[in-house]
């Protein structure tokens, strides 16, 4: 595996406890709230207990890094899963209910019903019938959450390629839908296009 910097995310204690009462714990995460364009995307991974799988915060990582670690999640997790909530969603409901909807679909997607969910952030999901615990930061203190990150990163990544191929002029496979400086600098070339959400200042 390519080599990095950054040391792995070391097992937090939290799940460490957890595990002594709970075989089945997802973690959930998600990716693609922050951008301009494009679907929300969430991952969700059952990993065994007391995994020692070498993942980190996918913001952390190199694509290929990520790319990797993705292969070695679906091989050593119980199962894992991914959702998205569509530019349609997003504006319909807003990104943070849109991106609950990404977190609840890859939760549900999973083959095995997992007992406790350990989820990134500070707001837990609603309406799931789920034992659940928010982790502020969860990508850098739980192997579950950020085994998610990691997948949920490396699906939209590989989802915003492909709109990169229908829409090369907006440089997607760069930005992956980011408001960088180049982004910005194309909606204002070019103007929106109907995979970009509405509502965003242009500053």
């Amino acid at each position: 595996m390519a080599s990095s910097k950054n040391r792995p995310c070391a097992l937090g204690e939290r799940e460490r406890e957890l595990w002594y009462y709970f075989k089945y714990i997802a973690g959930v995460d998600e990716a693609g709230r922050g951008a301009l364009a494009g679907p929300v995307y969430s991952g969700a991974v059952i990993l065994p207990p007391f995994s020692s799988i070498p993942v980190n915060d996918s913001k952390l990582l190199t694509p290929r890094e990520r790319e990797e670690l993705f292969e070695i999640i679906k091989k050593e997790s119980l199962c894992w899963s991914f959702g998205y909530a569509t530019v349609e969603e997003i504006e319909k409901f807003g990104i943070l209910q849109a991106t609950f909807l990404a977190m609840k679909r890859a939760v549900e997607g999973l083959e095995i019903k997992p007992e406790y969910l350990l989820i990134d952030g500070n707001i837990p999901i609603p309406d799931i019938d789920i034992p659940q615990e928010t982790v502020v930061k969860g990508d850098r203190r739980c192997l579950s959450i950020a085994s998610a990150s990691i997948v949920a990163k490396v699906l939209r990544d590989k989802y915003m390629k492909e709109l990169d191929k229908e829409y090369p002029e907006y440089g997607f496979g760069k930005h992956k839908g980011y408001a960088t400086k180049e982004h910005r600098e194309k909606i204002k070339d070019l103007g929106t296009l109907v995979i970009h959400r509405k509502g965003f200042k242009l500053l």
